[in-house]
């Protein structure tokens, strides 16, 4: 059974123990099953307030990360790919405390506008270091996400089937495929084969907008979507990723070109969208066709 969760960020750029409480208070009121913790700097996340405030509120956590250009996995100076590989291990750890199911996000690169594409050299790099970090994974019991961005907020890694490539290149098993609909929305062909190609990889999904608005308001295909991952038999969570300045700082709204202010209430948007994808997952549901 899939369960809905909505992304911190809906609520507030900041993570702490006031902002930590309105956000999962707010997620479980609302009726939401999780709440997704983004972790820009592990050393700064403080796990016990966030394991304290999720309980009390009654609602699952999920953990989400994105490496940054002081540490990145792909870079060819040692001392950047080190802090890369170390972020990724203490967020498995992190996960691991907080007995989420893992960590997922960008975590083969750095959350970064790149001026020229990878070379060969850095991608069998990130295979060598995947390898090792899936090993970690496995030891603590969690597992690792690669999420596919757009080629403006990353590179590498902007479909499935080459965030497939790179599981298979480095010869993982704790490691899957973690979709964003805004992503795939620039970056993927044919919504239908890529899922049916990478079905049994698919572990989790961000939903969101062409323009990180009011989901369901905007252009992206979502019932081919769902009923795409329907017949793939996806049991993985749905967390929605709706986005608006009146949130979110500058730093945020600056790094993801959001200058447009789609909604101004955080609750009047997350249950809109709680709303939307109950009846997206039942409709998907009622399309698949039992011989």
């Amino acid at each position: 059974m899939n369960k809905l969760g909505v992304h911190a960020l809906v609520f507030s750029d900041t993570w702490n123990a006031e902002s930590a409480k309105i956000a999962c208070d707010n997620a479980a009121r609302i009726g939401f099953d999780l709440i997704e913790v983004l972790v820009f700097d592990p050393a700064a996340l403080d796990v016990e307030m966030t394991r304290r405030a999720a309980k009390d509120a009654g609602v699952e956590l999920r953990l989400g990360m994105a490496l940054g250009p002081g540490s990145d996995l792909s870079s060819l100076e040692q001392e950047v790919h080190a802090a890369g590989k170390r972020d990724v291990i203490r967020c498995l750890e992190i996960a691991s405390e907080l007995e989420t199911p893992g960590v997922s996000g960008i975590t083969y690169a750095a959350f970064n506008a790149y001026d020229a594409p990878h070379n060969d050299a850095q991608y069998e790099q990130v295979v060598e270091a995947f390898s090792g970090l899936d090993e970690k994974a496995g030891e603590l019991g969690v597992r690792l996400g690669i999420e596919p961005v757009n080629r403006y907020e990353s590179y590498m890694i902007q479909t499935l089937d080459q965030g497939a490539k790179l599981i298979a290149d480095s010869g993982t098993k704790n490691t899957f495929l973690h979709m964003d609909t805004f992503h795939m929305n620039i970056e993927e062909g044919d919504l239908a084969d890529t899922i049916a190609r990478n079905g049994t990889l698919l572990g989790y999904a961000h939903l969101a907008e062409n323009d990180r608005g009011i989901l369901g308001a905007g252009s992206f295909d979502f019932t081919a979507y769902f009923r795409a991952l329907a017949q793939a038999g996806y049991e993985g969570d749905f967390t929605v990723e709706s986005f608006s300045p009146a949130v979110l700082g500058k730093d945020i709204v600056g790094a993801i070109g959001l200058w447009r202010t789609p909604w101004t209430s955080s609750n009047a948007a997350a249950k809109s969208a709680l709303n939307f994808m109950r009846n997206q997952v039942e409709k998907a549901r009622e399309s698949v066709i039992v011989w």
